[in-house]
């Protein structure tokens, strides 16, 4: 009987050790997609503190920000693309997702879409045509989980 106790102790504590290591790689899966993340959000004010003065203070961007919003629009194509491939947390995607809702899908960016040609930016059109439920990233809740996002 002693050796049966110290037996069912030993897979105790096996498989806490088990999940506390899965939880930890989890953990730093997770970490690793936050330092990503945060280099595409430094990419993102780089670019806006390169607008014009007018264009802040007044709403209206110069011929000059016309390289910012094509910047911006690449930007996004890389976030998205980003997502794809599973480089970027549900958290993040929800986030990133409404802000290029909202700023791309503003005048400026829309009439440099609509002039630009139409293989330019393609992941950036789909998910302005498709909305708010659009995720380019086709993967179950459980494999997203698994995998830090």
């Amino acid at each position: 009987m002693g050796i049966d106790i110290w037996s069912l102790i030993l897979q105790v504590a096996t498989l806490v050790a088990v999940i506390v290591a899965a939880w930890q790689l989890l953990f730093h899966s997770r970490q690793m997609h936050r330092e990503f993340e945060s280099l595409y959000i430094a990419r993102y004010w780089e670019l806006m503190d390169r607008r014009s003065f007018r264009w802040v203070s007044s709403g209206g961007p110069r011929r000059a920000d016309i390289v910012v919003i094509k910047g911006y629009l690449q930007l996004c194509e890389d976030e998205i693309d980003c997502r794809r491939i599973g480089r970027v947390t549900d958290s993040t995607w929800k986030f990133w997702r409404a802000a290029i809702l909202s700023q791309a899908g503003g005048d400026h960016y829309r009439h440099v879409l609509d002039v630009s040609p139409k293989d330019d930016y393609p992941l950036v059109r789909e998910l302005l045509h498709s909305g708010s439920s659009y995720d380019p990233l086709p993967r179950s809740w459980f494999w997203r989980k698994t995998h830090g996002l």
